[in-house]
């Protein structure tokens, strides 16, 4: 019984080793497959210098004016024809095609490059590395009946073929190497902002320590801090479409000032044209074109940007209805109103109005809300002009237009609050 107790673990561990001899087996295969793979694609690659290894480089597309990069400090800048903002992820995407490997050889070097459209390439980029070695890159059009596009290496061939994706960095146009965002500062940086408009005309706000937003000009009111990040981030992550070197006629229409927490303060010119507007930025010799659509950021509302919560408080513990003669009061205890219409006036003070207006905005007297007593006691008088209602928060040179819900609950709750002080009707 002890042998075939033997004979058994003899198999068992004979069996095991097999295993483990073919498993090593297979993965020297797949180690060697890699290693093939990995030697034949080197063989293929396009580039001698690896992107993070080049200091500078020279794209042209087509006949266009070469563009000039160099490396400093870990940061790509355009130096040439003039120093130029630059947009990083252009940049990247056109080193990336140097880390790419082609699919086949077309041509060795010498050959015609006519057929494959590399004697007048749509792009030619060179690239230099820190020891002096340089790459020449063109891309040519695309192979008949394929997905492929033809690339010439070196100066005069050999000529291969390459994925198309694989060549989206070469394929891109001169201009998108410049930074088109209209400005550099970012806007969670801002604390103020500033339009000027050419004849008159002025928005002016500001952020404080405390993170508060306040419209200083045309008045001065605490902004809706959401509504001014809104806008604020609609102009400084606004995207340029072209470059134009001519200056456009007459003045600008508005004069754009941002102010950083720290550094100096970014100021852009903006035309209007017929089709688009035109910027120029600080340091740049052309003009860039802006969708026509920021014209309404340049041309917004101050009313648009005010605070709209009537009462700046997180709730209220005590209300005075004053209305058609009659003056009732209220407080909250344990959280509970004694009538859940009071609840709804509540509501009306600590939740947004709809949008402001001017301060003499016409309207009859209605209401009025006092929350608090005594010295802390502030009163909020209510307008109605038409269908429309109107609050007028106290110390603000503002007043807030209702939602026409913030009105139909408003107007159901003070009836129903007058109803419920009438002595009831005796009966007959």
């Amino acid at each position: 019984m002890a042998g075939g107790i033997v004979r058994g673990w003899r198999n068992n561990l004979l069996l095991a080793l097999a295993a483990l001899a073919a498993g090593g087996g297979l993965w020297y295969l797949d180690a060697r497959e890699e290693a093939r793979d990995l030697a034949d694609r080197n063989s293929r690659a396009l580039s001698a210098i690896r992107a993070d290894s080049a200091v500078s480089l020279e794209f042209r597309e087509g006949q266009g004016t070469p563009v000039t990069l160099t490396k400093s400090d870990g940061e790509w800048r355009i130096t040439a024809p003039a120093p130029l903002r630059t947009d990083k992820g252009a940049v990247k995407s056109l080193l990336g095609v140097l880390e790419k490997s082609y699919d086949q050889k077309v041509t060795d070097v010498g050959k015609d490059l006519a057929p494959y459209g590399l004697h007048t390439p749509i792009s030619h980029l060179t690239v230099k590395d820190q020891g002096g070695k340089v790459v020449h890159l063109s891309a040519g059009t695309t192979a008949p009946a394929s997905k492929k596009r033809y690339l010439g290496l070196g100066e005069s061939g050999p000529v291969v073929l390459i994925g198309e994706s694989d060549a989206a960095g070469l394929l891109q146009k001169g201009d998108a190497l410049r930074d088109k965002r209209l400005a550099t500062v970012e806007g969670h940086d801002l604390t103020g902002l500033v339009i000027r408009k050419q004849g008159g005309g002025e928005i002016r706000v500001r952020r404080d320590t405390d993170e508060k937003w306040f419209l200083e000009k045309p008045l001065a009111d605490l902004a809706h801090a959401q509504r001014v990040r809104a806008w604020i981030y609609a102009l400084t992550g606004a995207q340029g479409t072209a470059f134009l070197p001519k200056r456009p006629d007459g003045e600008g229409e508005w004069t754009l000032e941002l102010t950083p927490a720290k550094g100096n303060a970014e100021t852009l010119t903006v035309w209007r044209s017929a089709r688009d507007l035109l910027v120029a930025r600080p340091g740049e010799a052309d003009y860039m074109v802006l969708p026509q659509y920021l014209t309404e950021e340049f041309e917004k509302n101050p009313m648009d940007l005010v605070a709209l919560r009537p009462l700046d408080a997180a709730e209220a513990n005590e209300l005075r209805l004053e209305a058609n003669g009659t003056s009732l009061s209220a407080e909250k205890k344990e959280k509970k109103w004694p009538r859940a219409e009071w609840g709804d006036l509540e509501a009306l003070l600590i939740q947004d109005a709809l949008r402001g207006a001017p301060r003499d905005t016409p309207g009859e007297p209605w209401l009025k809300i006092t929350v608090g007593k005594g010295e802390k006691a502030v009163v909020f008088t209510l307008r109605k002009e038409g269908k429309v209602a109107y609050l007028e928060p106290p110390g603000r040179p503002v007043a807030l237009e209702l939602t026409p819900m913030q009105f139909e609950n408003a107007q159901k709750a003070v009836e129903a609050l007058l109803a419920s002080e009438k002595p009831p009707v005796s009966g007959s």
